[in-house]
């Protein structure tokens, strides 16, 4: 129900609509990743290599990053019920047009209609999601759409991967389309139908531009890392670790769950050690890209260090997601969301050309190069990010 003279969404209404527009994130980072855990069967089915597939992520990021900021102008005197319930049938005829595509250039084509509904959910999404409830809670809204984006990455993509090895990668993408129309539903029925209402608490003028700054950079290259070797997960489990083909999804599945700890301790984590937090998980993710190389031949520890990279990876994530909010919560979720697809974007083109170049193995230790650019620049700017706010 809609409460009090602004008309907040208060109630069961108000959860749906959170969780709503937090599936929403979930489902389109699991949209852009989805390649990721398929790639293999993805490159056979086209006809491509696993480089050339990886561009469908890349693609996909790019588009992104240069349509996330303009779409918020464009759509601003859109109201916010429909625009999102068409983000929602975007992912849909996107899923669906993936799943049935029959060349590589359909399948680009189709990508490139989700990453477009994508642009659009976060350039309105959580800003959204704060505007939905009072000022007090504004933080928990967007905590809440930005921890959905993650747990797509965790246990969405895994989920995915688990049904493309089972029954084929078109068959996951249908089912990613499913989950759109459920999502398109749930939005029709419990966002109000009003133009878009601004943020009234604007801290932008007391904001630290340096650190917000250094916190953009750090997201952009931290994420790139991420992906140098994210992206190339399967096939390195399997051609380099020795994995069976049929476990991958199981292990992915595996680790998602060990991530599932840093999603949820990632904001206590922050709130208790602001100046500790972002850079010890990065560090703890770059230890573990590093181990991925040199027991790259050893399965299980090539496991634990897959599983070691994604909960630092989660806990940077959200950790960083408030920290960004923090300093700048007027629109610093649109820019943040640049930063981590632009990242996205740049990781599989690195991790690719270190493919191409060295082989598989070396994969991890292009992700630990441009880790270490981004763990330097972040323990450069310690003075402003150590600063209690």
């Amino acid at each position: 129900m809609l409460s009090g003279p602004v008309g907040f969404l208060s109630g069961r209404r108000a959860a749906v609509a959170l969780v709503a527009l937090a599936a929403s994130a979930s489902c389109f980072l699991t949209a852009e990743s989805l390649p990721i855990g398929l790639l293999p069967q993805v490159a056979a089915s086209m006809g491509t290599s696993l480089s050339a597939a990886g561009l469908l992520v890349t693609i996909y990021a790019l588009l992104v990053v240069t349509t996330t900021i303009p779409l918020t102008r464009l759509t601003r005197l859109v109201p916010r019920r429909f625009l999102l319930a068409g983000v929602a049938a975007g992912l849909a005829v996107g899923s669906v047009g993936s799943a049935v595509a029959p060349d590589f250039g359909v399948l680009v084509a189709a990508r490139i209609c989700t990453a477009t509904a994508q642009a659009i959910f976060w350039a309105t999404g959580p800003l959204e999601a704060a505007s939905l409830v009072r000022p007090e809670r504004r933080g928990r809204a967007l905590t809440a759409v930005f921890g959905g984006s993650a747990a797509g990455q965790v246990l969405g993509l895994p989920a995915a991967t688990a049904i493309g090895h089972a029954a084929g990668w078109r068959v996951a993408f249908l089912a990613l389309a499913a989950a759109a129309v459920v999502l398109l539903v749930a939005i029709l029925g419990a966002l109000p139908t009003r133009p878009p209402r601004p943020l009234h608490a604007d801290a932008e003028g007391a904001s630290d531009r340096r650190r917000y700054r250094v916190l953009i950079a750090f997201t952009g290259l931290a994420v790139a890392a991420n992906f140098a070797m994210f992206t190339y997960t399967t096939a390195f489990l399997v051609e380099v670790s020795g994995l069976p083909r049929s476990s991958v999804a199981v292990v992915l599945l595996a680790a998602g769950l060990v991530s599932t700890v840093g999603l949820s301790t990632a904001t206590t984590l922050y709130a208790r050690h602001r100046r500790a937090t972002i850079p010890l998980s990065f560090a703890c993710m770059l230890l573990a890209l590093l181990g991925l190389f040199l027991f790259a031949r050893i399965t299980l520890l090539a496991v634990v260090c897959v599983a070691l990279a994604g909960l630092g990876q989660s806990v940077f994530t959200v950790a960083g997601m408030n920290a960004v909010i923090q300093v700048k919560p007027s629109n610093g979720s649109a820019w943040y969301s640049t930063a981590y697809n632009v990242g996205i974007g740049a990781g599989p083109i690195v991790g690719g050309v270190a493919l191409q170049t060295w082989g598989l193995r070396a994969t991890p230790l292009a992700g630990v190069a441009i880790g270490l650019v981004a763990l330097l620049l972040l323990l450069a700017a310690d003075p402003s990010l150590r600063r209690d706010r």
